[in-house]
């Protein structure tokens, strides 16, 4: 199996249409169909049989694309490795991250990238889902940065900081004055325990921070009402800057919203240990990366080490 076979064959399986495979292969329908026509030949059995003009994989077809597959997808490795040995002063860096993120860890290193890699093109795909998922999926996906309290294992990653997860909430809330100075901990501490019965504004169970709230209502042994759940971590912060309830969120996120609002907050520290979240930059396994990402990666935790400094 030839690499350019392999990837007329997934093309076919994909759209299930011969005109739509051969549009995006830019070559003419009646030129795959004789490719195909000719492999089935040599083969001695058919790869996809027909149905109202829909092309279906036989068993052997699944089989073949099972490993067209894997052929494709080194040959993609090849030709990423090859641009990058040749035209190292080019190429393009695709990049998956929550849109929190986008801002407070992503916008704020795009100069120094772009000074040293004026002419890669960056694509930066944002989404509220979990990103993990989305870059398992993706193939063309580069790098993937995101928060963590279990490491994944079906990605390569590297850890690019620690930082603190906090409660927030606005100043005047009637509980605000409850907080103390705790050794250990970078914010002023209060017990998480006098929160039973307040409203929360969550983050999902599958994101970071959902997870970890739901972590500390297990360790406190608490079940507080929960008056909204999202996955747009600035949504939840602001309303608890607002007072509409108490929101968990990653330091800097926090300090991002509140720097842009007029209504004074808090953020507090809470648990027996301060709770971190652990950022990592992640990609796939067995991967080759290019060096303008594994670059990418170094300028990033210069910039977490520059804001963690003291």
């Amino acid at each position: 199996m030839e690499l350019k076979e392999a990837r007329y064959i997934l093309a076919i399986a994909e759209h299930k249409s011969m005109v739509k495979a051969a549009e995006a292969l830019f070559i003419s329908q009646p030129s795959l169909s004789k490719y195909l026509k000719n492999l089935e030949s040599n083969l001695g059995h058919p790869l996809f049989y027909r149905k109202d003009n829909c092309y279906i994989p036989t068993y052997l077809g699944e089989r073949y694309i099972h490993y067209a597959r894997q052929i494709a997808s080194f040959g993609l490795e090849w030709e990423r490795e090859y641009d990058d040995i040749t035209h190292r002063e080019h190429g393009r860096l695709n990049i998956a991250v929550p849109i929190m993120m986008g801002s407070t860890l992503i916008q704020p290193t795009l100069m120094e990238f772009h000074s040293s890699y004026p002419y890669v093109t960056i694509n930066v795909m944002e989404a509220v889902n979990f990103i993990a998922e989305t870059s398992l999926k993706d193939h063309s996906i580069d790098l993937t940065f995101y928060n963590v309290h279990e490491f994944p294992k079906l990605l390569d990653y590297e850890v690019l900081r620690r930082e603190e997860i906090v409660l927030i909430l606005a100043a005047d809330h009637p509980l605000a004055e409850k907080a103390v100075s705790r050794p250990g901990f970078k914010h002023p501490w209060i017990d998480l325990g006098l929160f039973c019965e307040e409203n929360f504004i969550l983050l999902y169970p599958d994101q970071n921070t959902g997870g970890i709230a739901l972590k500390l209502f297990k360790d406190y042994e608490i079940n507080p009402p929960v008056l909204l759940h999202t996955r747009n971590s600035e949504m939840s912060i602001k309303l608890a800057v607002e007072g509409m309830g108490v929101a968990f969120a990653p330091e800097s996120y926090y300090h991002m919203v509140a720097a842009g609002s007029s209504h004074p907050s808090l953020c507090l520290s809470v648990g027996k240990l301060p709770v971190a979240a652990v950022t990592i930059a992640a990609y796939q396994k067995e991967r080759y990366l290019p060096q303008h990402a594994r670059d990418y990666i170094e300028i990033i935790k210069g910039y977490c080490r520059r804001m963690q400094a003291p």
